[in-house]
């Protein structure tokens, strides 16, 4: 795998943040197919995911951002539009991203 991402990284409306911090929360649980899920698009019904199982994502509720994923070694972010994003071990915020709106009221973005 080639560029693996170690820096801040997006997918679409994913945004992908190297965090200094290791704390996990409550462990969320994965799909039916293995797959661990950031983002389901409300559309298409497409997903960002991690397929391998060595990514733990977990709610981190005493920390500003929404989920806290871990990647023991190199996992591929997929996505059925979207090129596929290696990503190094490491820990990594996920906040959520906003968009401004023309009454200049913040909204979370949709894929």
């Amino acid at each position: 795998m080639e560029d693996l991402i170690e820096n801040m990284s997006r997918q679409g409306d994913v945004l992908i943040v190297p965090s200094v911090k290791a704390e996990t929360g409550h462990e969320l649980p994965r799909d039916a197919d293995g797959s661990l899920t950031l983002a389901h698009g409300e559309v298409t019904g497409h997903r960002h995911r991690f397929v391998e199982s060595n990514v733990e994502f977990s709610d981190s509720p005493r920390r500003k951002t929404r989920h806290l994923a871990i990647v023991k070694t190199t996992a591929l972010l997929k996505h059925e539009e979207h090129t596929e994003i290696p990503v190094a071990p490491g820990v990594y915020d996920l906040p959520r991203q906003v968009e401004w709106t023309d009454s200049d009221e913040p909204r979370v973005v949709a894929d």
